[in-house]
C-alpha cells in the first residue's frame, strides 16, 4: 500500500510493509499458486498423452527414484509425497516472490506491473527448477524434461498458471498498510 505524503509541495509515496502480514500473504499467494499451477499440470499432461498422476509421480521420483514413475509404484505414495513437496515449494516461492515485491517498494505498483513482475518470476523459477537444480542435483530425470512437453509442462505453467497467480494475487490483496506521516513544519 502506499499513501501519497505532501510537504512544502513535494508529494512522497510511502509504502509500509508489516513481516507477519507480508508471511501470511505470501503463504496464501503460494498456495492459490500452487493449486492452479498442478491442476493445470495435471490437464496439460493428459491433453499430451499422458496420466493425470505423473506430475505426482515425477515429484516423487526426486526422493524415490525412477520406481516411483512405474504404473506397478502404488499411486498413493506420489500422491501423498508429491502433493507435500508441491505445495511446501509452492508456499515457499509464493513467500519469496512476495518479500522480492515488498522489498523493491513495489506492493502498491500498478496492476499490469505486477502481474509481469508474477510472469517474469514463474519463468525464472522455472529456468531456476527445471533446468537448472533439476539436471545438477537429479540427471536421471533430466531426460524426463524434453521440449514437447516443457513448452506446456513448464514454460507456459510456471509463467501464466504460477507466476501470473502470484502477481494477480498480490495486485488483488495489496498486502501492506498505508503510512500516515505527518511531519511538523519548521
Amino acid at each position: 500500500m502506499s499513501a501519497l505524503v505532501c510537504q512544502k509541495g513535494v508529494a512522497t509515496l510511502v509504502e509500509v510493509r508489516r513481516p507477519a502480514e507480508l508471511v501470511r500473504h505470501g503463504v496464501i499467494a503460494g498456495v492459490v499458486a500452487g493449486i492452479t499451477l498442478v491442476a493445470e499440470e495435471m490437464v496439460a499432461t493428459v491433453l499430451l498423452g499422458g496420466n493425470a498422476s505423473d506430475p505426482f509421480r515425477l515429484v516423487a521420483s526426486v526422493v524415490f527414484g525412477r520406481q516411483a514413475l512405474s504404473r506397478e509404484f502404488a499411486i498413493s505414495i506420489p500422491l501423498l509425497v508429491g502433493t507435500a513437496a508441491h505445495l511446501l515449494l509452492s508456499v515457499l516461492f509464493g513467500l519469496v516472490f512476495v518479500l522480492l515485491v515488498a522489498g523493491a517498494y513495489q506492493l502498491s505498483a500498478r496492476v499490469p506491473l505486477l502481474l509481469l513482475y508474477g510472469v517474469l518470476y514463474g519463468l525464472a523459477l522455472w529456468e531456476i527448477n527445471v533446468l537448472t537444480v533439476l539436471h545438477l542435483l537429479f540427471p536421471q530425470l533430466a531426460p524426463l524434461m524434453r521440449l514437447d512437453n516443457q513448452i506446456w509442462n513448464g514454460i507456459v505453467s510456471y509463467a501464466i498458471f504460477y507466476g501470473l497467480v502470484l502477481g494477480a494475487y498480490i495486485a488483488f490483496a495489496r498486502p501492506g498498510g498505508v503510512a500516515e506521516w505527518k511531519r511538523k513544519a519548521r
